[in-house]
């Protein structure tokens, strides 16, 4: 029992104290608490620890032979200029492969081997006045109709912690869909979060961060365009609040944990081209001679979920649903624990998505995965279920990375048609940013 632990510790502690202490204490000239006592024993539990505030250490990495090499991307840097604090160059390149095959409908063999070079970007930021960070970031991987420019903003702090930011970018909805490339654990997103997630386009949001909630709101175009979307229809308006806290685990270690509520309302339904922003219309899927006649048309669109970290474990669940045309929802949860810690991780993940339309659900598989591509074979149906386990070698920070895993995709397909697809996959891939 720990009472006893600390009585006894304490008795005895006062009696190893020097005789005028004790005689102090006893004649009320001192306090217990004014004489210096040695530490617990090991194995006793400190009473006050409880009381303490828990605080979660941000992830830092290890110094190393390339950080010099890395740190040329910042061109200029002077904190004391009044006008242009630094000027940085920015890139990302990722290459992906895949292997393995799909079954439909129990006999037909798809092939699914593809390699790509799946985003090659580069691009500029500056930090200019003392507040205003700009942006700029074009992509130039995949045919004509993909090369664009991805991102085109600016951000400047106001008062009070607020923020505004503007320009051609894309609002925070779901976990993965408000994550860069190069953050992602997994090879690709979820099917689900391809279908959902809106396009980068013109838009206004405002944010603040306080010491524990943070929340976001924005307008944004209904315009899709490789260069600058227009402001056309009435757009779509993006929400987000979400709470951070650290929390004390049962070995005492501490875990930052964080929970996320987004909302998307699209004004233009029908028209927009941003919410989805893809187009299928017309294409013929590989599980059958069927497809989408027209677009999914989302009107609302929630994500709320959480993701908590610790010193090697960590988590992220994040459940989506769409409401419109057609219904759509879906569930993820990536469960992740380093082996080595800053070299080796071990990532899993399970997707879920379903539908109340028959074909409604529309995606690829393998690095062909995302219908924003002209070029993915899709696949339709009205259930899905995605596990994959892997791993990512560390070689420099998060900025090289290799990426090994496998995953079981399975696509229901009850249309009458019966073209179920289920199909085993070997992803490899590797990226570099800076």
């Amino acid at each position: 029992m720990k009472l006893p632990i600390i009585s006894v510790w304490a008795v005895a502690s006062l009696a190893t104290a020097s005789a005028n202490d004790a005689l102090d204490i006893l004649e009320g000239n001192k306090k217990v608490d004014e004489v210096a006592l040695p530490p617990l024993p090991e194995g006793a539990d400190d009473p006050a620890a409880e009381d303490k505030p828990v605080v979660f250490q941000e992830k830092t990495w290890s110094p190393s032979p390339l950080d010099p090499i890395w740190s040329r991307a910042v061109l200029y840097e002077n904190p004391d200029d009044p006008w242009i604090q630094q000027l940085a160059v920015m890139g990302f390149f990722e290459f992906r492969g895949a292997w393995g095959e799909a079954e439909v409908a129990g006999k037909k063999v798809v092939d699914v081997d593809t390699t790509r070079t799946r985003r090659a970007r580069l691009g500029a930021r500056m930090k200019i006045f003392g507040h205003t960070e700009i942006e700029a970031v074009g992509e130039f991987a995949g045919d004509d109709e993909y090369q664009r420019l991805e991102r085109l903003k600016g951000k400047t702090q106001l008062p009070k912690g607020l923020a505004v930011e503007y320009g051609k970018f894309r609002p925070h909805f779901g976990i993965e869909g408000s994550k860069e490339p190069q953050q992602m654990l997994t090879p690709n997103r979820a099917l689900l979060t391809s279908m959902l997630m809106p396009a980068e386009t013109l838009g206004v949001s405002f944010s603040q961060d306080n010491e524990h909630w943070d929340w976001s709101l924005g307008w944004f175009s209904g315009d899709r365009d490789r260069a600058i979307p227009g402001f056309e229809g009435n757009g779509f308006i993006a929400a987000s609040i979400a709470y951070q806290g650290d929390e004390r685990m049962e070995d005492g270690e501490a875990m930052r944990v964080r929970w996320h509520l987004d909302y998307i309302n699209n004004m233009d339904h029908r028209k927009s081209e941003s919410v989805p922003r893809y187009s299928v219309a017309g294409q013929t899927a590989r599980n059958g001679f069927q497809g989408p006649i027209s677009n999914p048309a989302f009107r609302h669109l929630v994500s709320t979920g959480f993701s908590a970290e610790g010193e090697r474990f960590g988590v992220e669940g994040d459940f989506m649903l769409a409401n419109g045309d057609l219904n759509a929802w879906g569930m993820t949860l990536t469960p992740s624990y380093w082996i080595l810690p800053e070299r080796l991780q071990v990532v899993g993940r399970y997707h879920y998505a379903d539908t109340d339309t028959a074909g409604g659900l529309v995606g690829g598989l393998g690095v062909n995965d995302d219908p924003l591509f002209d070029s993915t074979p899709l696949y339709v149906g009205d259930e899905f279920h995605s596990f994959y386990l892997g791993t990512n070698l560390y070689l420099y920070q998060d900025k090289v990375v290799i990426m090994n895993g496998l995953e079981y995709a399975s696509m229901k397909d009850q249309s009458g048609l019966g073209f179920d697809t289920e199909g085993w996959i070997w992803h490899s891939g590797a990226r570099i940013s800076f």
